[in-house]
């Protein structure tokens, strides 16, 4: 499963959470979250849909941006076969407009950026948002098995 994030020691914290929830990753990415990055999430979906081996995506993401704007409608516009999960770091910046914390891709343009916002465009897509990184590996879970095809009854 790959863990894909807007900073890197978030990516080792993703990975280790579901590690130690028995989820293994085939990947882990972190892409940044400044002004100019190599990748967004909805760029390294192609290449998550076509390894058959990968069932799930987990992201972390923050205010600012417009990256899971992007992703949700990537996913909507291309029925994406992958339950994707999120953590929204920084709700508690919808509470200080007009502040911006840690770097440049924190920097929150208008209501398009704010956490809540992020948070109902994701849900939106059919992207299940934890409230702590702790609650990921069960929302994985929980989202893996209503993903599996149920078994018949003979």
């Amino acid at each position: 499963m790959p863990a894909a994030s807007r900073r890197a020691i978030f990516s080792v914290a993703v990975s280790s959470t579901l590690t130690a929830a028995g989820l293994g990753q085939s990947t882990a990415v972190s892409i940044g979250g400044d002004a100019i990055i190599g990748s967004t999430y909805a760029e390294l979906m192609p290449l998550f849909e076509q390894d058959a081996q990968t069932k799930a995506v987990v992201i972390y993401t923050e205010p600012g941006g417009r990256m899971e704007a992007e992703l949700a409608r990537w996913v909507q516009e291309n029925n994406s076969r992958l339950p994707i999960v999120a953590f929204m770091a920084g709700r508690f910046m919808d509470e200080m407009p007009g502040m911006s914390f840690g770097h440049a891709g924190t920097i929150v343009e208008g209501k398009e950026d704010t956490a809540s916002e992020k948070i109902a465009r994701l849900e939106s897509a059919g992207i299940k948002v934890a409230e702590e990184i702790s609650e990921i590996p069960g929302l994985v879970k929980e989202r893996l098995g209503a993903a599996e095809p149920k078994a018949e009854r003979v």
